[in-house]
């Protein structure tokens, strides 16, 4: 595929590759078998063929309750679709994601899709309460399906979905909502996965705004340990996860906006902290993700005009108030006008750290994932936002990594014993290599052009590697 073209061309060309791949999905299996956790596992040879690493944003859905993991009776309430209207709310709720189960050994187990009376607790069998949002006739075929696949392992393994996503139905009374109860047998840990990042209820529930306790009579309420995406299963993938960088901005009006509280702690959400929605989890062969942590929330990015949520006409689109507070100013080129707006996700950060891997390959062309991700465990950042279990948004420390990516940091670690160096008299930096000898020396950056003294980063200047500030 596209990641064997871009490997194959850059062999070609004679220089190191990194991609950076920002797609994924959190209902699959967790074992490795997903085409780009195979495909990044076999083109870098496990991560060790030298002058090649693929990384994956972990995903953006630590915050939308999407995953349960337990053994025992599961009950859970399933989420529904958001209704934009208080009026709406009144009518029956509609479902429009997909639902993935599957246990920690494969095998079977018993699982029941059931309809819950949220004022009540009282349960029932679908029956005639699913139907069609369109014609509103009862879905009489509506149930649960089993797959019989194989895994990486070429073992049997037994799935369980629940597809609402190519077609969605709606329940009969504002009442009803959908209900899984699970039994895993001895032995066996559930695997419960939705794709619902954007769904009004939690994707899996304990409701209390029904009139019914669910959680006080043993209902399960979803949570991010397992919503991360398949795509980085894989021991040769550098997976990334997103921190804070900017929580206040003004947008094209001149107006002053911030992020609302965490949906995780409920607090107002800091520069430096990782992300809520930052994914993370440990997968069916005890890898855990993410790798690392760049920065992904509060990024200033080039818009789309094409984005219909965010644009008219080339214009920012003044009926979709959480895209207008975000777009930033623009730039009139090619005789139309272009913006730039404030973005957020793991989509962000992913490309941020695939720029550093990329620019530690030009310094040492030779580096593997697996000397990357080395450098990564020694080198990274790690604060009183990485570290303090009540300082991370989900409680959870793998959500953290190895810590917040560092580019110069990973730089020196790479080059020595070449060393970078700067220059030190008393402790304190005298003057860089464009300053300190003579101006007919030449300078070169780490393509091998010759540049201006007063380039600024990592320089060769009289054949030793230094950091020109």
């Amino acid at each position: 595929g596209a990641i064997s073209l871009i490997f194959d061309y850059a062999k070609s060309v004679g220089k190191p590759a990194v991609v950076s791949i920002s797609m994924g999905t959190v209902c699959s299996m967790h074992d490795g078998s997903n085409s780009i956790a195979y495909a990044a596992d076999l083109l870098t040879n496990k991560g060790t063929e030298p002058g090649r690493a693929v990384l994956v944003s972990s995903g953006n859905s630590a915050a939308n309750w999407q995953s349960i993991v337990r053994g025992g009776t599961t009950k859970t309430v399933l989420g529904s679709y958001s209704f934009p209207t208080e009026q709406d709310r009144a009518m029956p709720v509609a479902y429009t994601g997909f639902y993935y189960f599957y246990a920690s050994d494969y095998k079977d187990f018993d699982i029941q899709l059931k309809v819950v009376d949220i004022t009540t607790g009282e349960m029932s069998d679908v029956g005639s309460h699913v139907q069609d949002p369109m014609t509103g006739t009862v879905v009489s075929d509506f149930k649960l399906n089993q797959y019989n696949i194989k895994n990486m392992k070429d073992e049997p393994v037994v799935l369980y979905t629940l597809d609402c996503l190519s077609a969605p139905v709606k329940m009969d009374e504002t009442r009803y909502r959908l209900a899984i109860i699970a039994t895993a047998a001895s032995g066996q840990t559930l695997k419960m996965m939705c794709d619902g990042d954007s769904y009004g209820e939690p994707c899996f529930n304990a409701p209390v705004d029904g009139g019914y306790d669910f959680a006080a009579n043993g209902w399960t309420k979803g949570n991010g340990d397992f919503a991360f995406d398949a795509e980085v299963c894989s021991e040769a993938v550098i997976s990334v996860g997103s921190y804070i960088t900017r929580t206040e901005w003004t947008n094209y009006k001149d107006e002053k906006k911030n992020y609302p509280p965490s949906r995780l702690t409920g607090k107002t959400q800091q520069v430096g902290e990782i992300s809520d929605f930052s994914s993370y989890g440990t997968d069916d062969n005890g890898l855990a993700c993410p790798t690392i942590l760049a920065p992904g929330q509060g990024i200033i990015s080039a818009a789309s005009n094409y984005d219909i949520m965010a644009f008219a006409d080339g214009q920012p689109n003044t009926t979709n108030q959480e895209a207008d507070a975000t777009i930033q100013h623009k730039v009139v080129k090619h005789g139309r006008d272009n913006w730039y707006i404030l973005e957020q996700g793991t989509s962000m950060a992913c490309p941020h750290a695939a720029g550093i891997v990329a620019l530690w390959m030009q310094a040492k062309p030779t580096l593997t994932v697996n000397d990357i991700k080395s450098v990564l465990k020694e080198t990274c950042v790690n604060d009183d936002w990485t570290t303090n279990i009540a300082s991370i948004p989900s409680g959870n420390k793998t959500q953290a990594g190895y810590g917040k990516i560092d580019a110069l940091a990973g730089l020196k670690k790479i080059l020595d014993p070449d060393g970078i160096e700067v220059t030190r008299a008393d402790g304190r930096r005298e003057a860089t290599p464009a300053t300190m000898y003579s101006v007919d020396t030449p300078v070169y950056n780490m393509m091998g052009q010759q540049v201006d003294k007063s380039h600024k980063g990592l320089v060769i200047y009289k054949g030793r590697k230094y950091v020109n500030k």
